[in-house]
């Protein structure tokens, strides 16, 4: 990078001497008082775009969308930018009463979810089963260890 100061090397000064170390410092602060890059961009003459507001929020989108069973978290359509090639595509938003962003689903994607619903709810299923004789077992297990202790306390 070269230095705007580095002229000051061959100034000679008014008896035909080099400058002087003031003279090299003088001129360093004269030139970094001119350089702009060191201000804000606010003072440099820019208004600068995070300080202003939107005329229309983007996010959350305008319009209603469809409520979930529970009434805290809402479903809707939005066109937006595809993950693959960056155009626009339907896309099925999940978002929270407030706006906030959960997930969204493409296409492509709740078609999959459709796919693999059916074995979800099986693995659910499951699952219930296995907490229904999870608990039988605590149960027996908990009747024995209170007839044991009546049976001793009877003796």
């Amino acid at each position: 990078m070269l230095r705007p100061w580095a002229h000051l090397r061959r100034l000679k000064g008014v008896r035909g001497e080099s400058a002087s170390a003031w003279q090299v410092k003088e001129e360093k602060r004269r030139v970094k008082e001119a350089d702009l890059r060191g201000g804000t961009f606010e003072e440099r003459g820019f208004e600068a775009a995070r300080d202003k507001r939107r005329a229309v929020a983007y996010w959350p989108p305008q319009g209603e969308g469809f409520e979930l069973p529970g009434g805290r978290k809402q479903v809707r359509v939005l066109a937006a930018k595809s993950d693959v090639d960056g155009y626009l595509e339907a896309q099925l938003v999940f978002q929270t009463r407030g706006g906030h962003l959960l997930m969204n689903l493409t296409l492509e994607e709740l078609e999959e979810l459709e796919k693999l619903a059916p074995r979800v709810s099986e693995y659910f299923d499951l699952w219930e089963e296995k907490a229904v004789e999870k608990a039988e077992e605590q149960g027996e297990r908990d009747l024995r260890r209170r007839l044991a202790a009546r049976k001793v306390a009877v003796e």
